[in-house]
C-alpha cells in the first residue's frame, strides 16, 4: 500500500478541512489542541498573522528569529489530527509539534511538568485504520533531542518516555466512571508518563506519510489517582506562565531542527 492521499480543496483552492493552503503555513507548525492556545503561542513569534479559521480552529503565521513557522488548532482526538496531517503534508509542512496538556499515570511526576514523548501507546483508533496496531508510534529523534535540548536552555528538567494516546477521556481521566484505577494502573505499572489524546495518530502517521519529523511536549497536571474529579492545568493560575514557557521551548526546539536537512519523502 502507499501512503499518499489525494489533495481535496475548496473552492478558494485551500485544503478542505483545515482551510489553509501553501502560501498560509510555515515549514515547522505547533499544533496546540485548544483553539484558543495559538493565540497565546502566537505572541511570541516575531510577527504573526492569522491566515484563517477553519472549523473553530485557527491558523497563524509568521517569522521566529528568521525561521518560518506557524501555529494551528487540530481539535481534539485522533481522527481531527489525522485530517490535519495528511493535509499539511500536502502543502509542504515538514515540522509537526504537538504541544498540549495531560493528566499524569506516575505519582512521582509533580504537577506542572513538562513530558517530551518518545513514543505512545496506541490506544486510539484512528493510526489503526492506517496499519495494525504491532507497527509502532515513534517521534522523531530530532524533535525529541531538540525538545530535550531546549528545555534544558530554560532550566526545565524534562520527563523523557512514552505517553498513552486514547479516543474515551471519561473512562481514563479525572473524571472518568468508576473502575478507572484499574483501567489506568497497568499503564503506570509499565511506566507510561500521561494519558492524552493526539501523539500515537501524530507519530504513526508522522512515519507512514515519509518527510514529516513528529514530536509532542506536553504540560502535566496532578497525577490522576490524587487529583480525581478535578481538573488541574488550566485551573491552576501559573497556567499562562507554564504555556509561555512551554511556547519558548517548543519555538527554540523549531530553530535547532531548521538547520537540519528536510527528511527523504520516498
Amino acid at each position: 500500500m502507499k501512503y499518499q492521499s489525494t489533495r481535496l480543496e475548496n473552492p478558494q483552492g485551500k485544503l478542505w478541512h483545515i482551510g489553509v493552503n501553501e502560501s498560509d503555513i510555515g515549514k515547522h507548525v505547533i499544533l496546540p489542541g485548544d483553539p484558543a492556545r495559538c493565540e497565546m503561542v502566537a505572541a511570541y513569534f516575531d510577527t504573526a498573522e492569522c491566515k484563517g479559521v477553519s472549523r473553530g480552529n485557527p491558523t497563524y503565521t509568521g517569522k521566529y528569529h528568521d525561521v518560518d513557522v506557524s501555529v494551528m488548532s487540530t481539535g481534539m482526538g485522533g481522527m481531527a489530527v489525522a485530517v490535519c496531517v495528511e493535509e499539511l503534508k500536502h502543502i509542504g509542512a515538514k515540522t509537526l509539534i504537538r504541544m498540549g496538556t495531560s493528566g499524569s499515570l506516575q505519582r512521582d511526576i509533580p504537577s506542572g511538568s513538562f513530558v517530551i514523548a518518545t513514543g505512545a501507546v496506541r490506544g486510539e483508533g484512528a493510526s489503526k485504520q492506517y496499519i495494525p496496531a504491532e507497527y509502532p508510534a515513534i517521534a522523531d529523534i530530532d524533535v525529541v533531542c531538540a525538545l530535550r535540548d531546549a528545555c534544558h536552555e530554560f532550566g526545565v528538567e524534562p520527563y523523557l518516555g512514552i505517553v498513552r494516546s486514547h479516543d474515551a477521556f471519561y473512562l481514563e481521566s479525572p473524571g472518568a466512571h468508576e473502575g478507572w484505577e484499574e483501567r489506568i494502573k497497568p499503564w503506570t505499572d509499565a511506566n507510561v508518563l500521561t494519558i492524552e489524546n493526539e501523539s500515537a495518530t501524530l507519530f504513526t502517521l508522522g512515519s507512514l506519510l515519509r518527510g514529516l519529523r513528529t514530536g509532542t511536549i506536553l504540560l502535566t497536571g496532578p497525577n490522576l489517582y490524587e487529583a480525581h474529579g478535578a481538573m488541574g492545568t488550566m485551573n491552576d493560575p501559573d497556567y499562562p506562565n507554564k504555556v509561555k514557557l512551554l511556547t519558548k521551548i517548543t519555538l527554540r526546539a523549531i530553530e535547532m531542527i531548521d538547520k537540519l536537512p528536510d527528511l527523504p519523502t520516498r
